[in-house]
């Protein structure tokens, strides 16, 4: 074999492992929420849907809402606003929507960005 193939041959997987495990893929979720996580851990708050979160999450409903502002610039408004909008769904037995990225992870559990209330 010659010193060009075996080049070629190592970019070639080297490329195949970088892009299979280097990119975040965000995504969207749908259902109703099923509890309702407030506290200390977990990013401050957290909701546990009726459906897998799916792709590079626990295989799980849970999601964090980032209520203590780690991956929201830094501003836990965005995470109380997102937060409140869970808790007025969960109260009139509507379904959410959220926007969840796997790259973003508080104690090993995905970050939604946005939550969207179904009327």
């Amino acid at each position: 074999m010659s010193k060009n193939r075996i080049i070629f041959g190592m970019v070639v997987i080297m490329s195949l492992v970088y892009m299979s495990g280097a990119s975040a893929t965000t995504f969207w979720v749908s259902g109703k929420i099923n509890k309702i996580l407030a506290g200390q851990y977990y990013g401050g708050c957290m909701l546990y849907l009726d459906k897998s979160i799916g792709n590079n999450c626990p295989a799980n409903g849970w999601v964090s809402l980032d209520c203590k502002g780690l991956f929201n610039d830094k501003s836990i408004e965005t995470g109380k606003k997102k937060f409140a909008s869970a808790l007025a769904a969960a109260q009139s037995g509507k379904s959410i929507g959220m926007v969840v990225n796997d790259l973003n992870k508080v104690n090993g559990y995905c970050v939604a960005s946005r939550v969207d209330v179904y009327y």
